[in-house]
């Protein structure tokens, strides 16, 4: 059946962490060299009380000089909990806040995103995300790369098979700090079975936005989306405890969503 393109940032931050050791990394490759993967011996830095890898000294210097909204996009990409707890922020507006919230410009970008997946509108998702390769996407702990990658090869493709697509939102919350904004929504969406005549397929999903000011414009630096079937009660009464998984962090079979399809 088709896939899903959205990810949920209620994965663990241990599901993201690219090393065994708890005091190791939470990046496999380097945030300057970004083919460059990490190895034991990598030099390392603290950002946000997170360790984070280089593939070499020269990189942590660079690191250093980059913008704060660079740091806070590369660490929400391995770490979504960060949005959460972890990253200072100079104000938080929750779900209900329903006067304030509407009118934060970076919920406002969010919602235009979930509204444009809605009609498959190419050229104003386009519009929404840093251009020429700056915005970077993730989705049930993997790295999709650019935006523009993810657009072409995964959503664009997957929206054609799910006309009318639409999230309903349960819970959105928005943190600031400085310039760069972080949008978390929550909700369901439903995809039917085009070859079964059973009531279609509810999913939970959950996608994290760092927005950031783009020469006076609120664009989409990283997004972080992750979806899974809600199993009914029954039928995890009837799953052997043996092959309990999570369906967005399986590969092959007909409970993968669009977003998994890789």
């Amino acid at each position: 059946m088709p896939s899903i393109f959205l990810s949920t940032v209620i994965l663990s931050a241990s599901a993201l962490i690219a090393f065994d050791s708890p005091g190791g990394p939470v990046n496999d490759k380097c945030p300057i060299m970004v083919d460059e993967k990490l190895d034991e011996d990598s030099p390392t830095t603290t950002y946000k009380g997170h360790l984070i890898g280089f593939c070499c000294p020269g990189c942590e210097k660079k690191w250093a000089a980059k913008p704060e909204a660079d740091k806070i996009a590369f660490l929400i990409k391995y770490v979504p909990n960060a949005a959460k707890s972890d990253v200072p922020r100079s104000g938080t507006i929750a779900a209900n806040d329903a006067n304030a919230l509407p009118r934060n410009p970076a919920v406002k970008v969010a919602r235009a995103y979930l509204a444009a997946c809605a009609k498959a509108d190419a050229d104003t998702l386009n519009g929404l995300f840093l251009g020429k390769g700056r915005a970077t996407v993730s989705e049930n702990a993997s790295d999709e790369g650019t935006w523009e990658i993810y657009r072409d090869h995964h959503l664009m493709p997957e929206l054609k098979e799910m006309p009318g697509f639409v999230m309903t939102v349960t819970k959105e919350d928005v943190q600031t700090f400085g310039t760069t904004s972080i949008v978390r929504q929550i909700g369901t969406f439903s995809i039917p079975d085009p070859q079964h005549q059973e009531p279609a397929k509810k999913y939970l999903a959950a996608v994290s936005y760092v927005v950031v000011n783009d020469g006076g414009t609120p664009r989409i630096a990283h997004l972080h989306w992750s979806s899974r079937v809600e199993k009914t009660p029954a039928a995890i009464d009837a799953t052997p405890d043996s092959t309990k998984t999570d369906s967005a962090h399986q590969h092959g079979g007909e409970e993968h969503t669009p977003a998994d399809k890789q």
